[in-house]
This record gives C-alpha cells, sequence and structure tokens, in this order.
C-alpha cells in the first residue's frame, strides 16, 4: 500500500483533501504537527514555510513512497522553492486545490508545481468533489 506525504502552504488544504479521500466530514482543522492518517501523512504548513523545519519533512518521508506537492489554485504565490521536489527521492505528484473558487488561477498553480520538480498534476475541488477520482486512481497505483 502506498504511503503519501502532503506538503503544502498553510491553508492550501491538505487536511480538508485527505478528510475527502478518506469519505469523512470535511471539517477545518489546523495541523500542529506531523498527523499519520491511515496512508497518509499530513504535514504543517509551517514545516514548508520555514526552511529549518526542512529536516522534518526529510524524516517524514522515509516511510513514504509518495510525495504530494499541495497548490492552493487561489495563492498568488508559491512558498515552493524552484526543483524543491529534487530534495526528495520519491514518485512526486502536484496537487492543486480549489479549483472551484471564483479566484482559482489553476494554469499559475501549475506553473508553480512545475517549477518546484512535479510533472504528474491533478486539479482538485473537495467542495465541488472535482478530480478526486482521478487523484485516489493515481495515488493507489503502484
Amino acid at each position: 500500500m502506498n504511503k503519501i506525504l502532503l506538503i503544502g502552504k498553510t491553508g492550501s488544504g491538505k487536511t480538508s483533501l485527505i478528510q475527502s479521500l478518506q469519505g469523512e466530514d470535511v471539517i477545518y482543522r489546523k495541523t500542529q504537527a506531523i498527523t499519520f492518517n491511515g496512508m497518509f501523512v499530513d504535514s504543517p504548513g509551517e514545516f514548508l514555510e520555514n526552511r529549518r523545519l526542512y529536516p522534518a519533512l526529510m524524516t517524514s518521508s522515509v516511510s513514504c513512497n509518495i510525495i504530494a506537492l499541495v497548490q492552493d489554485a487561489t495563492a498568488i504565490n508559491s512558498v515552493f522553492p524552484p526543483k524543491f521536489a529534487s530534495m526528495f527521492k520519491k514518485r512526486m505528484i502536484g496537487i492543486i486545490t480549489k479549483v472551484d473558487k471564483k479566484m482559482s488561477h489553476p494554469e499559475r498553480a501549475e506553473k508553480f508545481l512545475r517549477r518546484a520538480g512535479t510533472d504528474e498534476i491533478i486539479r482538485t475541488s473537495v467542495t465541488e468533489d472535482i478530480g478526486l477520482e482521478l487523484l485516489r486512481a493515481v495515488i493507489t497505483r503502484e
């Protein structure tokens, strides 16, 4: 079974995405520490936002075989540095969240994820159930 580490900015939708993929009610809650939830490892946004916490992401990735970089489609910037994905020697996917929102700009989000080093990118919305079946298929593929 695949184990997936989700990395993204605070508020990017990592926890909501996990809840939705697991068939749970989506209830916003701020992730305070690395959380293990079935096949998912949920990382706090601060681990990406503060470079001094990158070692925590590296340590958390050891037991995972997929790293998912999560980018909010409504964000006008990204905190993923160029080639960020290269520090992980794992399968990388990019997940664009909130594609249903009025201020959504998924093309910009895709550019951010490609610059970070992901090639396989899925556009999603947990409120409109967009892309979730495709994402399930991608993360369960060996």
